[in-house]
């Protein structure tokens, strides 16, 4: 059944006011008719069983409550060096659909692409739709944050109880017990740190460890910079869901 976030403004008591853009899905993709049921997801993450009953005026009443939790139980941060815009945008669809709370981008000494905080601004809003949609075909809650571009000196604000940095040296140095040990631990919040095509500048390792991030290897290949986000995050989701 088809999923929908509502925005606060939507919800009058039990009828929903639909948005222009969701409203649009309903009649001109989905083609729907008065007395089809769709999902809503309202703000706080409560999630309903709506019918349409004016599909040409986009209005819908709510049915019942729909008891169910696709949310990981720990909050995950992805800080991630920014690639490439085709790849970045790969990411934040697939980092959604493994459960990621939030997404920072990060600009490096070695990204390859050359951006500024405002021009990645005016791209939010596709970026905030790859977002949404990915969201509603996981059956997510709720659509993970996105941060606007920081740099290094920004990253202490978005560290977690456990902070690790995927770091391919590492992994010619053979260590690959860091991540997993890191898992084992007591955590409520986890921030995973990826670095852009380039990986990352010596100098920033050293200032992420001084900040107390841990260096980790992901095993003993070298992963691309889109693979290794979702290598890590998956890992996380493995470990927090199908090994209790």
């Amino acid at each position: 059944m088809q999923r929908y976030f509502i925005d606060e403004n939507c919800i009058h008591d039990d009828l929903i006011m639909i948005d222009t853009y969701n409203h649009k899905h309903m009649q001109k993709v989905m083609r729907y008719r008065n007395g089809n049921q769709v999902v809503c997801i309202l703000p706080h993450g409560q999630t309903y069983l709506y019918e349409i009953t004016d599909i040409e005026a986009g209005i819908l009443r709510q049915k019942e409550l729909i008891n169910e939790d696709h949310e990981l139980d720990v909050a995950v941060t992805l800080i991630y060096g920014l690639p490439k815009n085709d790849k970045f945008e790969f990411v934040l669809q697939k980092a959604t659909e493994l459960g990621v709370q939030r997404i920072v981008p990060f600009l490096s000494k070695r990204s390859i692409i050359k951006t500024d905080a405002k021009t990645f601004a005016k791209k939010t809003e596709r970026y905030q739709k790859i977002l949404k949609e990915a969201s509603e075909q996981s059956y997510r809650q709720r659509i993970p944050e996105l941060t606007p571009l920081i740099t290094m000196k920004e990253i202490s604000q978005y560290l977690s109880d456990i902070n690790l940095v995927a770091y391919e040296e590492s992994s010619k140095q053979g260590e690959h017990h860091e991540f997993a040990k890191a898992l084992q631990c007591d955590y409520q919040s986890l921030t995973i740190i990826v670095g852009p095509e380039g990986g990352f500048d010596e100098s920033e390792i050293i200032q992420m460890e001084e900040l107390g991030i841990v260096c980790c290897s992901l095993g003993k290949r070298i992963l691309r910079s889109e693979t290794a986000p979702l290598y890590m995050l998956s890992v996380i989701g493995y470990s927090r869901e199908l090994m209790k």
